[in-house]
């Protein structure tokens, strides 16, 4: 008997074979793609409505908003602590020692400098990364031991000095900041606090808002939206332990690669940022002028625009193409305008 033949792929039936399954991959890939990044999306909004809720449920217990920085401006801690207890991160608020800087008339020594990066804050807190306030499309990174967060809350429609600037009129914030831009144009927000001395703004940043300063209406008026973590050491952006990574400001739309985050006291990494689905490049400089002051804007890595959450707990998705008097006023507390979010 002769043997039975032997069946099998010819080397162009293989090929062919081999053609198909990747012409199919590459149909599948986009897809596979657009619904992580649809989840991540989801994700990402739903942490900011926890944020708007917390938010909520301060004022609730306390009669204000957030402070969005400590009386004492830059580095005895930021929004981030005060809402700990309304995360459920009890433990991690408790660690925290300081808030305010009291190291100069609050029983602390001077030389203790219990700032975010001081002490048990660093271990306890500053250095621990929490998921509710990473956005699942960006990356994960740290300044050193101190983690970094993409989430921050509204300073205003100018700068962080809150007040007019380049002929556009600041209309007020539901949250504090540095108020005080006398003092702290050169920077006292970074100086060591000595209440009494002109410096720190004498303890006068961050005042709380309560809600009915938000004369707008909370569901006309930003709470909290993203910004991205600074992809190299040195770029502080999403620093948000820190007083001037802890906010965004609506001066300019969001992802707009013509502005600038403007990081005086900090750095931006020396490096420019490309490969994001938003904008091909994101700006930063460290260098304040009298017409264009220190903001962090509105940006992300979803695909054009960004996630914001109002006042009244609800989140949107903002389009990179968004009207800029539109973006300005839902910035705005006490603007008075008629235009919104919709």
């Amino acid at each position: 008997m002769r043997p039975f033949p032997r069946k099998g792929f010819t080397l162009i039936e293989l090929l062919v074979v081999i053609a198909i399954i990747a012409i199919l991959i590459g149909l599948l890939l986009p897809a596979v793609q657009k619904v992580r990044e649809a989840a991540a999306r989801m994700k990402c909004s739903n942490n900011l409505k926890q944020i708007g809720l917390a938010n909520m449920n301060y004022e609730s217990s306390n009669g204000t908003f957030l402070p969005g920085v400590s009386r004492t401006g830059c580095c005895w801690g930021t929004w981030m602590v005060a809402i700990l207890p309304y995360m459920e991160q009890q433990n991690m608020f408790n660690g925290y020692s300081n808030f305010g800087g009291l190291d100069n008339g609050g029983g602390f020594p001077a030389s203790s400098n219990l700032r975010y990066a001081g002490g048990s804050n660093l271990t306890n807190v500053s250095s621990r990364q929490l998921s509710t306030f990473l956005c699942p499309s960006d990356t994960v990174r740290q300044q050193g031991s101190i983690t970094m967060h993409n989430y921050v809350l509204n300073a205003g429609n100018t700068s962080f000095y809150q007040a007019d600037m380049a002929g556009v009129r600041f209309g007020g914030a539901p949250f504090g900041w540095y108020e005080d831009p006398a003092t702290l144009a050169a920077g006292g927000d970074s100086s060591p606090v000595v209440f009494g001395s002109g410096v720190a703004a004498n303890g006068k940043c961050g005042k709380p808002r309560n809600i009915a300063a938000i004369t707008d209406g909370t569901s006309n008026t930003l709470c909290v939206s993203e910004v991205i973590v600074g992809p190299s050491n040195g770029d502080y952006r999403g620093f948000s332990w820190w007083g001037g990574g802890a906010g965004f400001t609506t001066f300019q739309t969001p992802n707009n690669d013509g502005a600038p985050d403007i990081m005086t006291g900090a750095g931006c990494g020396g490096a420019t940022l490309t490969g994001y689905p938003s904008a091909p490049k994101m700006p930063c400089t460290t260098t304040s002028t009298a017409s264009l002051t220190r903001m962090q804007l509105a940006r992300s890595r979803h695909t054009g625009g960004v996630n914001a959450g109002l006042c009244d707990g609800s989140v949107r998705f903002v389009t990179n193409s968004v009207d800029l008097a539109t973006w300005r006023s839902v910035g705005t507390s006490q603007g008075g305008e008629t235009l919104s979010l919709q």
